[in-house]
């Protein structure tokens, strides 16, 4: 929205310029004139409007990235977990795990020297962890 806010500023000073450097020279254009530029104007406000769009997409994008890359690896994260979480929310707190062991226990592990590891019981409700 302020890009489009910018170009539509812009356009009014060129109008304006071009009014205080040629003061003499009538001002006047036929109406195809107006329309192609109507035109060309509508055209710019879509193009802004799919760049807001894309621009939108890409920075949701980059915060669900940016979580789920700190996830596992941020000592905060892990002390949000609390005993009886579900895996989809322990999931949404460290991010993936690199392995899952499934039996009456399952254990997640995430990537470092340290083990850093989740188990959930027979239910699927974490039972507990090791922070890396």
């Amino acid at each position: 929205m302020k890009l489009s806010r910018f170009i539509m500023i812009i356009i009014g000073l060129m109008f304006f310029i071009t009014i205080l450097v040629i003061p003499n020279q009538p001002l006047t254009a036929s109406e195809n004139e107006v329309l192609q530029l109507q035109q060309k104007i509508l055209e710019l406000e879509n193009r802004i409007k799919k760049l807001e769009f894309l621009l939108k997409r890409c920075d949701e994008s980059h915060k669900r990235e940016t979580k789920h890359r700190q996830g596992w690896q941020n000592k905060k994260n892990w002390r949000k977990l609390k005993i009886g979480m579900g895996e989809s929310e322990v999931k949404n707190i460290l991010g993936e795990p690199v392995k899952i062991i499934r039996g009456v226990k399952t254990l997640w592990y995430y990537p470092n020297i340290y083990c850093g590891y989740v188990s959930f019981d027979e239910g699927g409700a974490l039972s507990g962890w090791n922070e890396p």
